[in-house]
């Protein structure tokens, strides 16, 4: 006899890349994972993975049946949310956010999401943007709201916002007459994010062609990274809405430029075919509430 807890063995060893991690996210063992696996495979005489090789592989019938499993998953989860509704919702929601999220519309995401899932418990990690993919990746994570540019293929993405970046930098720095090339601002001092965040492709892809010739700072905090740029230490590539009091006030100046500033689709990522309408909900909550040029949503502190 089938089951779903067969399914989803056979969705989530493939889609999390191992055994241990599938026993992870579905709150049971590695042995029980196997066991399911074994079912499905004695108990309709086919076989699912090829065991010949250092890492089991899919067959062509376990790459048939998987496809049929992530459709039957999500349409169990699309009646359970019919008969339910979404208010029930309950358990834990995972929630990577980065750094210029958590800085803005985070509260308001959080009460709202509160309201509308009162047994939900929301618990957000802030992180790099491309270690939360990997994190997300891995099931360790359930959704997280990140760059279109750390997209995966095994990764539902919803469009949140886009955000607007543009370089700037102090007075003495960047001349508001001038206009730069993505080759001028290449030979300037950026002070920049580590590589693991989406920023650095971001703005990388802005100068391509030219490669920085000296990045004097490199900085995980986005506010850290903003106040070394007001100070002069160089220029940065900084979104410009959640700043905008620093450029009013001309501690910092937007450099002109000879191409268009790059920009970012914001998007809320999670896992295919897993809890797809409730996730859907969720990123819906998020476009709805989202604001990333009001410094912690302008609540009060």
């Amino acid at each position: 006899m089938l089951t779903f807890k067969q399914i989803e063995a056979l969705y989530w060893v493939v889609h999390l890349n191992g055994f241990a991690n599938a026993a992870e996210r579905l709150n049971t063992t590695q042995s029980a994972i196997t066991k399911r696996i074994q079912e499905l495979e004695t108990g309709f005489d086919v076989q699912i993975f090829n065991r010949s090789g250092q890492k089991a592989t899919l067959t062509r019938t376990g790459e048939e049946l998987l496809e049929m499993a992530a459709d039957l998953l999500g349409r169990r989860d699309q009646m359970l949310l019919k008969i339910k509704g979404f208010k029930p919702f309950s358990g834990s929601l995972r929630l990577g956010i980065t750094e210029i999220t958590a800085m803005t519309w985070l509260p308001q995401l959080m009460q709202t999401l509160r309201n509308a899932f009162p047994e939900l418990v929301v618990q957000p990690k802030i992180d790099m943007a491309w270690q939360l993919q990997k994190s997300l990746s891995n099931g360790q994570l359930d959704m997280a709201i990140v760059h279109w540019e750390v997209r995966h293929p095994h990764l539902e993405a919803e469009p949140i916002a886009q955000v607007d970046f543009a370089w700037a930098g102090s007075p003495a720095v960047v001349s508001p007459s001038r206009v730069y090339s993505p080759e001028d601002i290449s030979r300037m001092n950026i002070v920049r994010q580590d590589p693991d965040s989406a920023l650095n492709a971001i703005y990388d892809e802005w100068l391509a062609p030219y490669t920085p010739q000296s990045n004097l700072f490199t900085i995980n905090s986005l506010q850290a990274m903003v106040g070394m740029t007001v100070a002069g230490f160089g220029v940065a590539c900084i979104p410009t809405a959640f700043f905008s009091d620093l450029i009013k006030s001309r501690k910092l100046i937007l450099a002109r430029a000879t191409k268009p500033m790059p920009s970012s689709l914001y998007c809320a990522m999670y896992a295919k075919q897993s809890n797809t309408m409730f996730y859907r909900e969720i990123a819906r909550i998020a476009r709805d509430v989202c604001d990333f040029s009001r410094p912690y949503g302008g609540l009060n502190a």
